[in-house]
C-alpha cells in the first residue's frame, strides 16, 4: 500500500468517525496533561554535565568525601542612608560583633547547616574581630558570615533553609545603620528556579497570544472568518500540552536550555496545521463534502507535511549525539514536539474540523428558528 492509499484511508476514517477521534484526542490530552504535574525544573547545572567525564567524577568524589560545598552568605553592611545619631559607622563596631555572635549561634543549629564560618567563638574575642583583615572589605563597610550546608539540590529544602535563616535574622535586633542580606549559590539557585518558572510561562503565553492574533488577523483579512485561526491554533496548543506532559511522565526536566521549548514548538509546529486547514477550506468553499475535502487536502499536503517534519525531527535528534545531557533533552523534546504537531495536524485536526463544521451548521439552522419564536 503506497502513501496515497494510506492517506486516503485515514481521511475516510476521519470523515466517518470524526466525533470518536475528537473524543480520543481530548482523552489523550487529559492523560498526557496529567504529566504536567510531574514536570520539574533542574537548577543544578552539574546534573546537565556528562557524569562520565573524569573531572566531573573527581568532583563528585570530593563532594562525597568532604561533604557539601554549597555556601549561603549573610552579608552585614552599613546602611549609609540611616539618619540615626547612634548608627554604626564602622562594621568592626562592638554592636556588630555581638549581633553576629548571636546570629551565628542561631544559624549553626538549623537543620542542614554543617558549619558557620567564622565560628561564633571568633566573635567572643574583641581584639581578634577588630584587627582581622580577612573578613572585611577595604573601607570596613561590610563583612561576611559563611554558612556551609549539605542540603542538596532540592528546591523545597533550599527554601526551607533560606526561610529558617531569614527567621533567625528577624529574631535578633540589628544595630542602627546595619542591614543583613542573604546571597550565595544556594540562594542564587532558588532564585534561578523562580526565574525559569516565570520565563517558561511568559514565553509560552506571549508566543500563544502573538500566534493566535496573527492567525486570526490574517484569516479575517483573507477569508472574513474568525474561526479559521482557531482551527489552526487549538491542535497546536494540544500538541504543546502533549509534549510538556510527556516530559513530565518521562522525568525529563526543564533546564536553562530546555525552558524555551514551548515557544519554539509553537513557532515551528504552526505551519503544519496552516497547510492542512487552508487546503481543506479551499475544497469546502468549492462545495465538496467533508470526506472528499479531507481526502484531497490530506493527499495534497499530507505528504509534504510528513516529509518536512521528518527532516526537522531528524535534525533535532542529531543533538542526541552530543556529550551534554542538556542537549540530549533539548533535541529529544523538540523532536517529540514536532512529532506531536504533525500527529495533531494530520490525525486530530481533520476530525475536529468536521465536528466544528457540523456543529456550526446545526447552530445556523437552530438559531433562526429560535429567533422566530
Amino acid at each position: 500500500m503506497n502513501m496515497e492509499n494510506i492517506l486516503t484511508s485515514i481521511a475516510e476514517l476521519q470523515g466517518r468517525h470524526a466525533v470518536k477521534i475528537s473524543i480520543f484526542g481530548l482523552v489523550l490530552t487529559l492523560i498526557l496533561g496529567m504529566g504536567l504535574l510531574n514536570l520539574r525544573l533542574e537548577t543544578d547545572f552539574s546534573k546537565e554535565l556528562p557524569q562520565d567525564n573524569p573531572a566531573i567524577k573527581l568532583d563528585n568524589r570530593v563532594r562525597d568525601v568532604f561533604g557539601g560545598t554549597d555556601v549561603v552568605l549573610v552579608v552585614a553592611q552599613l546602611n549609609h542612608s540611616s539618619t540615626s545619631r547612634y548608627a554604626v559607622r564602622d562594621i568592626r563596631d562592638q554592636r556588630v560583633r555581638e549581633m553576629l555572635l548571636k546570629l551565628g549561634n542561631e544559624i549553626k543549629d538549623e537543620r542542614g547547616v554543617d558549619s558557620v564560618y567564622p565560628p561564633p567563638q571568633y566573635f567572643k574575642i574583641p581584639w581578634l574581630f577588630s584587627h582581622s583583615k580577612n573578613f572585611f572589605n577595604k573601607d570596613y563597610s561590610s563583612t561576611l558570615l559563611y554558612i556551609y550546608t549539605s542540603i542538596g539540590k532540592s528546591n523545597d529544602r533550599i527554601k526551607a533553609l533560606s526561610n529558617a535563616i531569614k527567621q533567625d535574622i528577624a529574631s535578633i535586633s540589628l544595630p542602627p545603620g546595619v542591614r543583613l542580606r542573604l546571597t550565595g549559590m544556594v540562594i542564587v539557585r532558588a532564585k534561578l528556579l523562580e526565574i525559569l518558572v516565570s520565563d517558561a510561562k511568559l514565553t509560552i503565553f506571549f508566543a500563544s497570544i502573538i500566534i493566535l492574533l496573527v492567525l486570526t488577523g490574517i484569516n479575517l483579512l483573507a477569508n472574513k472568518s474568525i474561526f479559521r485561526g482557531m482551527e489552526i491554533f487549538i491542535p497546536l496548543v494540544l500538541s504543546l500540552i502533549w509534549t510538556l506532559g510527556t516530559m513530565g511522565w518521562l522525568n525529563i526536566p526543564l533546564s536553562v536550555v530546555t525552558v524555551g521549548v514551548g515557544a519554539m514548538i509553537l513557532g515551528l509546529g504552526v505551519e503544519y496545521s496552516v497547510f492542512y486547514v487552508t487546503r481543506f477550506e479551499e475544497e469546502r468553499d468549492k462545495g465538496k463534502d467533508y470526506t472528499t475535502s479531507l481526502k484531497i487536502a490530506l493527499n495534497e499536503v499530507g505528504r509534504a507535511i510528513i516529509g518536512s517534519s521528518t527532516t526537522t525531527i531528524v535534525g533535532f535528534l542529531a543533538l542526541l549525539t552530543a556529550s551534554l545531557p542538556m542537549l540530549h533533552h533539548l533535541g529529544f523534546t523538540l523532536a517529540l514536539g514536532i512529532f506531536y504537531c504533525v500527529v495533531a495536524a494530520i490525525f486530530l485536526n481533520p476530525a475536529l474540523l468536521v465536528v466544528e463544521k457540523k456543529v456550526l451548521n446545526k447552530l445556523s439552522l437552530i438559531l433562526p428558528e429560535m429567533l422566530k419564536r
